[in-house]
């Protein structure tokens, strides 16, 4: 049996933005709790409250997270009501108000200017984006002098070893059901989250071939150890990953790295 294992690392969506405070006439099923690493807790625990407004016809679908004091932390606008891709503005603030972050997205990519802030609201960062590629970026210090080289906006989590490290991670835990060994194949779309600590969480089927290779990829992926934490504007954050694994019948494991592919 064959094992191709395809390792990207990548957004699903943008980064996580957190927002508004719950308002009485929301469902339950639409507000979710946090704790300060952006964890998802009991509302006795939590730090933060996000709450997905509900959506209406002609208006944007919105999700809205908030600070403590009910003031508003984030607010990010999606193209539709399962909120995968990210379309229209992304804002965040600091607990006083100031406002933190600023973009408009296009399709899931940044489109335009990308502008941060210091706390003080000085001009952290000043990113020109073409539909997710950079064109110019300037990043600034406390002091408002130009950082050289350019620091990304977004780093996303790094696996020890970088990915070859990732692939041969995979192969020696990934157990191939032997009910399947001469007659089962196809990609398993692993999704999973790497928190603002670096652990893992959340590993769940994206799309599947059938219940015992969907089991066996998630296994293997489950088992995964800490990653380097993803960053965006150079502060550590929860991300969401991919790791589509193929499987093959028959023939030998085998290891290819999605970079460069």
């Amino acid at each position: 049996m064959k094992v191709l294992l395809l390792v990207a690392g990548g957004l699903l969506g943008a980064a996580p933005a957190w927002a508004q405070a719950p308002q009485d006439c929301i469902k339950d099923s639409l507000v979710s709790f946090y704790d300060t690493d952006l964890l998802e807790v009991k509302p006795a625990n939590a730090h933060y409250t996000q709450v997905k407004l509900p959506a209406r016809a002609g208006a944007p679908v919105v999700t809205q997270i908030f600070f403590p004091d009910g003031r508003l932390y984030s607010e990010v606008s999606y193209s539709a009501p399962d909120r995968r891709v990210v379309q229209g503005p992304v804002r965040t603030w600091y607990p006083d108000g100031q406002p933190r972050l600023e973009y408009r997205s296009d399709d899931g990519k940044i489109d335009g200017y990308l502008r941060t802030y210091y706390p003080d609201g000085s001009l952290r960062r000043n990113d020109l984006f073409a539909h997710g590629r950079l064109v110019k970026g300037q990043y600034f210090t406390p002091e408002g002098q130009l950082v050289e080289p350019h620091i990304p906006f977004r780093q996303e989590p790094a696996f020890p070893g970088g990915n070859t490290a990732l692939v041969s991670y995979l192969q020696a835990h990934l157990t191939y059901p032997k009910s399947l060994t001469d007659v089962g194949e196809g990609q398993v779309l692993v999704a999973f989250n790497v928190t603002a600590r670096g652990d893992v969480t959340d590993v769940r089927v994206q799309s599947g071939i059938s219940p015992e290779l969907d089991a066996a990829a998630v296994a293997a992926v489950r088992t995964l150890p800490a990653f380097e934490p993803g960053r965006v504007d150079g502060e550590r954050v929860p991300m969401a990953m991919l790791v589509p694994i193929t499987f093959k019948a028959p023939g030998v494991i085998k290891a290819i790295r999605q970079l460069g592919l």
